[in-house]
């Protein structure tokens, strides 16, 4: 997939929506984090020990809560990429020829040097770099 997942169509897009409705919530999670804190350290009327062990709590709550809502709206991502990427994988074994030796010898000439045949060099390959560099 060469598009960011905020776009609107395509297959599944009940789970695009949810997706992106978790990270509107992390990100609303982490506004509610910081006025907690904010709160609990100069709104209430306790000692300052007291004042700073409940800050302590609502920011590590709160950082909990954004990395679950985070991880949640990755798995929903993953799950559309992986049918997304087994249906190409699908259309692109439907579309090779018969033969199985092709898709699994490698072949190395001798001389000029070495030329490998394999399923390997068909897969248009994404590193996680890339992947998150275009928004994936």
């Amino acid at each position: 997939m060469h598009t960011p997942h905020v776009l609107s169509g395509g297959r599944y897009p009940v789970l695009r929506s949810l997706a992106i409705i978790y990270v509107i919530g992390a990100a609303l999670a982490v506004l509610s984090t910081v006025l907690g804190v904010i709160y609990a350290l100069f709104a209430m009327r306790l000692t300052w020990t007291d004042r700073g062990i409940l800050a302590i709590g609502a920011l590590t709550a709160g950082f909990f809560l954004v990395l679950t809502m985070l991880a949640i709206a990755e798995v929903l991502k993953l799950f559309i990429d992986i049918e997304h990427n087994t249906r190409m994988s699908a259309a692109a074994a439907r579309s090779m020829p018969a033969t199985s030796s092709a898709s699994t010898t490698i072949v190395t000439a001798d001389g000029d040097g070495a030329a490998r045949v394999n399923r390997f060099d068909a897969l248009d390959e994404e590193t996680a770099e890339a992947a998150l560099l275009r928004g994936h």
